[in-house]
């Protein structure tokens, strides 16, 4: 696991080397153990490595032979050793048991299509110096990021946004329809980002650029919800327990001490359980707890650790926490609205004295179909739009109140949305400023440009052809890679640690994805396959709880207690960049109304919240202003 940077430029004026040193020194915190660096040619390749694999040799920039390809990564490449085997039965040389340096030898067996044949979480970069070739992957779910930008003379890379605003060609132009999608979702969904001069490596793609022309991009994986799989339901099971079983083991691969974050939500309990199957020693476990009962998941987090054996710990999080928000958002590098990255951050901190390396259960609610709006979906789908307008309605009628979590809140969410089509209904459902919350906006700006038709662009790519697959599809399209992945990513490697996500397994995702949608989607029960095929290994009081709770913080009463006074000093402090996208004074009466429990508003105030850190911290830091000052003698 690590953190990387890197240039490509035949202009000796970069001076490679000191500009790369620049960049990592901006992600030490990804890997504090060493620093590397290499150069070939017109590139320089560099990393912060947090040693996992091979801590003895495992030192990158790793290279083939010759020293002619050099390559580093950010991530964990699992079947590195049968890869390895074949390799050397392919005539190559490897001298170290890294799994970094399988990556220029297939690189010089396989072009680009090595990374069809990588099996893991990975972020890479490899340098061809006699072709003068540079090769950019990530992974197929996006677990690990990779982000570029253009300059004059070539093209520089890096984990972190951060990084590649060390680079001085680098400029923080911030692209305010990027800051439109940020409004509509919580996100800059990929290949975007907040900055005009910067983009995302999607997941799934690798990027090529050759000397003297454009990078091209393309898909080299895609999951498929199609064709079916006419497989008996109790086959299904056996399946799924058994690529579970797999994809876990192979997550245990490391050199260094490892455990699991455990909220007592199943897909957890899930890995949890299978971890303790394969262990030789107590499970560390650690999970997070609020004093709010209504997001406080402790005791089934307690009765998961009691039956699997457990060395448990928990971290109780407060509002207090939140002064790790300004650090937050200069890791981001560009604003993000999913709050829970607060208690991810802490329970990371809290765990990394500990372990190196945790299990979480991400991917396990996109894969067995676990959000109410899943089913809403096959609901909504079956209600002719005439009856659905007059239920959204009856909807705007009943009373906002606070308490995103309560039934009646809820109910009015799902109703309000009848009155327009899927898409529509997708922005109700999950969107911050979309949908009938857009009237705060100042300008004419389509929030969501860049997710319009997302349901559509899913069904061409994946092949789901059903209410609920879609919006799943969807979701591991946008969502997970750009919202859920990238606050595990952030918060884990701000302490770093390294995350592994079993349930992200592509053969697992492959198999479940092809299985009939009614093996997997209910409308009384999420999570049906999983619930089945867990039953005996999992508590039956996991298995049998009826709702879903999900991973939040009560950051909705913050806001009306020991948060209101940072909200009214930042977001509506005069001259806050955040009042260039919405009314000062529509968002004052939301404020309002949030506070005095007239409304919830917490998604919308904490997505504007984050926004004004982002400009503070990131646009208008002091990096930041120094390079303005630049800009301005040069035109001058």
């Amino acid at each position: 696991m690590c953190g990387i940077a890197g240039v490509v430029s035949p202009d000796p004026a970069h001076r490679l080397d000191p500009t790369v040193r620049g960049m990592l020194a901006a992600l030490e915190h990804r890997g504090p153990d060493e620093e590397g660096l290499g150069a070939s040619g017109i590139a320089a390749l560099g990393s912060r490595r947090l040693a996992i694999i091979d801590l003895a040799d495992g030192h990158q920039p790793m290279a083939n032979e010759d020293g002619s390809v050099l390559a580093v990564q950010n991530g964990e490449i699992y079947n590195y050793l049968d890869l390895r085997d074949e390799l050397r039965g392919l005539g190559h040389r490897l001298r170290t048991r890294s799994d970094t340096e399988v990556l220029p030898h297939a690189w010089e067996q396989w072009g680009p299509e090595m990374v069809t044949r990588l099996h893991g979480m990975f972020a890479l970069a490899i340098w061809d110096a006699p072709r003068r070739t540079l090769m950019l992957a990530r992974d197929r779910f996006g677990k690990k990021p990779l982000l570029y930008a253009r300059t004059p003379s070539g093209v520089v890379f890096a984990s972190e946004i951060q990084a590649l605003l060390a680079h001085p060609a680098v400029v923080r132009s911030v692209d305010d329809d990027a800051i439109a999608d940020y409004l509509a979702i919580g996100h800059v969904p990929a290949p975007g980002t907040a900055f005009t001069g910067i983009r995302k490596v999607p997941p799934g793609h690798v990027l090529i650029w050759r000397h003297e022309a454009e990078p091209e991009v393309r898909r080299y994986w895609a999951l498929r919800y199609g064709p079916k799989e006419r497989i008996d339901p109790a086959e299904a099971m056996v399946e799924v327990r058994r690529l579970i079983d797999r994809a876990v083991e192979r997550r245990l691969i490391s050199d260094v001490p490892l455990g699991a974050f455990l909220s007592g939500g199943l897909d957890s309990s899930t890995v949890v359980a299978y971890m303790a199957r394969h262990a030789s020693a107590p499970v560390r476990t650690f999970s997070v707890t609020f004093r709010d009962t209504q997001y406080d998941e402790s005791r089934y987090a307690r009765l998961a650790a009691r039956t699997f054996g457990t060395e448990h710990l928990e971290l109780t999080v407060d509002a207090s926490d939140v002064e790790a928000l300004p650090m937050l958002a200069r890791h981001l590098g560009e604003p993000f609205a999913d709050s829970s990255i607060v208690p991810t951050y802490q329970i990371a901190r809290a765990t990394r004295p500990h372990v190196t390396v945790v299990l979480t259960g991400d991917g396990g609610d996109e894969l067995f179909a676990g959000y109410d709006r899943y089913r809403a979906a096959v609901i909504a789908d079956r209600i002719p739009r005439p009856a659905g307008a007059v239920l959204a309605g009856l909807g705007q009628m009943l009373p906002a109140g606070a308490g995103q979590k309560r039934l009646t809140a809820r109910l009015r969410r799902f109703l309000v949305a009848l009155g327009a089509d899927a898409e529509g209904r997708r922005a109700e459902w999950t969107g911050y400023f979309a949908g009938r919350s857009g009237d705060l906006l100042l300008d004419a700006r389509d929030p969501g440009r860049s997710t319009a038709g997302a349901l559509d662009r899913a069904v061409a790519l994946t092949g789901a052809d059903t209410p609920a697959e879609r919006y799943m599809a969807a979701d591991v399209l946008g969502y997970l890679p750009d919202d859920l992945l990238v606050k595990m990513d952030i918060a884990t490697m701000a302490c770093s640690l390294e995350a592994r996500a079993p349930l992200l397994d592509h053969e697992l995702h492959e198999f479940v994805a092809r299985l009939p949608v009614d093996q997997k989607v209910s409308l009384t029960t999420s999570k049906v396959l999983l619930r089945r095929a867990m039953r005996g290994i999992v508590p039956d009081a996991i298995l049998d709880r009826r709702r879903k709770m999900g991973f939040a913080a009560p950051v909705g009463s913050w806001l009306r207690g020991p948060l209101r006074g940072l909200f009214s000093d930042t977001v509506l402090a005069p001259g806050a960049d955040a009042l260039r996208f919405v009314s000062r004074a529509g968002v004052e009466r939301l404020f309002d109304d949030h506070v005095r429990e007239r409304s919830d508003a917490t998604p919308r105030l904490w997505a504007l919240l984050m926004l004004e850190l982002w400009f503070r911290e990131v646009v208008r830091s002091a990096p930041a202003m120094r390079e303005a000052a630049v800009l301005a003698r040069l035109s001058a």
